[in-house]
């Protein structure tokens, strides 16, 4: 979408500039040099930056940490949480976290938790998936 987004605009300015020169307008074509050479920068640029982040794995954002967290927390049967940890899926990420719970609890009733929470944390927009790892306390 960027790419065919930039051909539009780079053609169309081209074909102003062209356009003008016909009219004997030549400064207009200079000042549309610069500003595609610009533009062709700053998209680069941008678009190095967005790479750059997915291939070198970096964590989400705190904002979303902090989400996840209050979600983890609305629960009463979670007594403690740990290790959360988020891996770059594209532009969305893969959530790991650890969670304890009391001791007693069924396993059945504590993988159910773990579900729900699942679903709640995966609702987020920047996740794609949630896992939750139960632990008994």
């Amino acid at each position: 979408m960027k790419d065919h987004r930039n051909d539009c605009i780079v053609t169309s300015f081209t074909l102003i500039s062209i356009l003008l020169s016909l009219l004997q307008i030549y400064w207009f074509d200079g000042i549309v040099g610069i500003g595609i050479a610009i533009w062709i920068c700053y998209t680069g640029v941008k678009i190095f930056v967005e790479s750059y982040n997915v291939l070198m794995d970096i964590s989400i954002d705190n904002h979303t940490e902090k989400m996840i967290l209050d979600l983890a927390h609305s629960y009463k049967d979670i007594k403690k949480l740990d290790d959360i940890s988020s891996t770059p899926v594209g532009y969305q990420y893969i959530i790991v976290l650890t969670i304890y719970v009391d001791g007693n609890m069924s396993t059945f009733n504590s993988h159910r938790l773990a579900d729900s929470l699942e679903q709640d944390i995966t609702k987020l927009d920047k996740v794609y998936k949630t896992i939750i790892h139960v632990n008994p306390i």
